[in-house]
């Protein structure tokens, strides 16, 4: 647990360079960590709401992976958010779940793990604390071909540690 800790000391300072502000709630059942982000984004047609959450689990397992998913999507769309969802406002959820060595059995189902929803994403991934490895899903569906290389794109800049030394030797 000693690197989850260090990790979101890390985390809380990159979620803030990405614009997020805390969510305000204290650690709980469903996550460690819990970010927020609200503005306009032309490309996404109106006012843009995006929930990060991070969650440390000793036992990699498919079963807590999808439920922390589901989970943190629901309780992201249950925020009061401004404008109504696909009226003007769209929702996007990255919940990550961190654990010490990911499984194969597990980073084959987070790169197949899909949940279509209405005027809103949810965008899971997997940290590999070991390797530093981030595991999402890699392709784009049809109906998400505007979005899902940036949700990509954001899930590592956001998660990825690797990403972090990129961004800071870059500003040197």
């Amino acid at each position: 647990m000693k690197e989850a800790e260090e990790y979101y000391g890390m985390l809380d300072k990159w979620m803030q360079y990405y614009g997020m502000e805390p969510l305000g709630t204290e650690p709980n059942w469903l996550f460690d960590k819990a970010y927020r982000r609200s503005r306009f984004e032309a490309a996404k047609f109106g006012q843009s709401n995006t929930y990060a959450f991070a969650k440390y689990s000793e036992t990699p397992d498919i079963n807590k992976f999808q439920q922390f998913s589901i989970e943190c999507f629901n309780y992201a769309m249950s925020l009061p958010k401004g404008m109504p969802v696909g009226l003007g406002a769209t929702v996007v959820v990255y919940p990550c779940f961190l654990v010490n060595r990911i499984t194969n059995e597990l980073a084959g189902f987070v790169k197949n793990y899909l949940n279509k929803h209405y005027a809103s994403f949810e965008f899971p991934g997997i940290l590999d604390m070991f390797s530093k490895e981030v595991y999402y899903y890699p392709s784009t569906p049809m109906w998400g071909a505007l979005y899902y290389n940036g949700f990509r794109s954001e899930f590592y800049r956001m998660f990825s540690v690797r990403a972090w030394s990129e961004v800071a030797k870059s500003l040197k």
